[in-house]
């Protein structure tokens, strides 16, 4: 082996400049392979593909009323990659699935291969959803940008890339939104302030006051103090009804059952996030036609994703409870005749790697990028979609309800996502 090596620099010296072009070009061949690569894994995988639907294609859905939503109902369950497809959701199940409700025929769309921008940050990713652009045009990027929209910080290109709900009030004058989130990250920061978006945020004190104020013979509970804003401060007195037929009385039942096991301990998000979806089923079952998007933050997931780590058991559980919530938006809405006019969609900004901890995403790993996206309703074309990316959310939406998608937005509508589209 020496005699190899003494060999080889021997020969390498004679043909001094011989060697040192192929190192050159070696160096530089690898430099351009490893560029390629990251290129591939972090930009180009990130580009959308899919439809940008002309004015004819949104005129079929503007002029007939077969092709209409009353409601489109967004779920958003952070932290959740693809885990979804992994683990038994017997409620997640029931609502993507294909069925016919009265004389309508839903069908479901679904992957578990959607592709999370980069980083695999909730800001970061939940910005492209709203805004339909990567992070480097809404411009939170790496530095404490999940912090900063807590604390109410918008983005400085809000009004170039505007989100699918302020495109969608832009275009349909008597719209109204409704944002529930238990990360206040999203309405404080993400989605902009108009006064056609109603927000609320979800906290323990809610929990608390929910069931403190709670009437067991009506079932509802009044005078709740709800923060709605980057105050943290209650702003408004709200009252959530748990009378709604086909949950009725299920909120308060689980409430106090935690409360007796855990206390109001902020470490049983949980509790906010049933108050969450509680928040949106009382609101839009009591007044069908008030809302045309309503969106909700699950939180749980993620919680336990930094808690314990992708697939662990806790994770797992938060899961199924997210899969619990669920069920209880399909019961109410079957119990009201809402599933015929309404489009059901589930979204997740991440996933986790193992094991647990604060920066257990963030990075390109497979389980961090692959995410969850199923959609259902009368015109979705059943089966799987073509490619999906988080930017895709706000064209997606804004099609589905007629809306012209904005000029600057880079997400697409995928392809075989929509029998109306094609």
């Amino acid at each position: 082996m020496k005699n190899f090596f003494v060999k080889l620099f021997a020969a390498m010296k004679a043909h001094k400049g011989r060697t040192i072009a192929i190192s050159v070009t070696a160096f530089v061949l690898i430099c351009a392979i490893v560029t390629v690569c990251c290129l591939s894994a972090f930009l180009f995988n990130r580009f959308a593909t899919g439809y940008v639907p002309s004015d004819t294609a949104l005129a079929e859905i503007n002029n007939n009323p077969a092709n209409q939503y009353k409601r489109v109902v967004i779920i958003g369950v952070d932290g959740v990659g693809d885990f979804f497809g992994k683990i038994y959701t017997p409620n997640f199940d029931k609502m993507f699935s294909q069925k016919t409700i009265g004389t309508t025929e839903i069908k479901a769309s679904i992957t578990y291969r959607g592709v999370a921008v980069y980083p695999t940050i909730s800001c970061e990713n939940w910005s492209s959803m709203f805004h339909g652009v990567r992070p480097v045009y809404h411009g939170f990027l790496f530095r404490d940008t999940n912090q900063r929209v807590e604390a109410g910080e918008h983005s400085k290109n809000e009004d170039k890339y505007p989100s699918f709900m302020a495109q969608f009030l832009a275009q349909k004058q008597n719209g109204k939104v409704l944002s529930v989130c238990t990360w206040r990250g999203v309405n404080n920061g993400i989605i902009e302030n108009d006064a056609r978006i109603t927000k609320y945020n979800s906290y323990v004190a809610d929990v608390y006051q929910f069931l403190k104020n709670y009437n067991q013979t009506t079932k509802i509970s009044e005078n709740i103090m709800t923060v709605v804003d980057e105050s943290e401060q209650p702003t408004v007195s709200t009252t959530i009804r748990d009378d709604i037929p086909g949950i009725e009385g299920q909120l308060y039942d689980y409430l106090s059952e935690q409360v007796k096991l855990y206390g109001y301990a902020d470490e049983t998000i949980e509790m906010r996030d049933a108050m969450t979806m509680q928040r949106i089923i009382s609101e839009t079952v009591s007044d069908p036609d008030k809302y045309q998007i309503a969106y909700m933050h699950l939180d749980q997931v993620d919680h336990a994703g930094h808690s314990y780590g992708y697939g662990k058991p806790a994770y797992s559980n938060a899961v199924s409870r997210v899969d619990m919530l669920i069920g209880r938006l399909y019961d109410a809405y079957e119990a009201a005749g809402m599933l015929e006019d309404t489009l059901f969609v589930l979204c997740t900004d991440h996933g986790h790697r193992l094991p647990g901890g604060h920066k257990n995403h963030g990075k390109n790993t497979s389980l961090e990028v692959n995410v969850t996206f199923a959609i259902a309703g009368k015109t979705v074309k059943q089966g799987t979609p073509g490619k999906y990316i988080n930017t895709d959310l706000a064209p997606i939406v804004a099609y589905a309800l007629g809306v012209k998608a904005d000029k600057d937005w880079q997400g697409r509508v995928p392809y075989d996502m929509f029998s109306t589209l094609s």
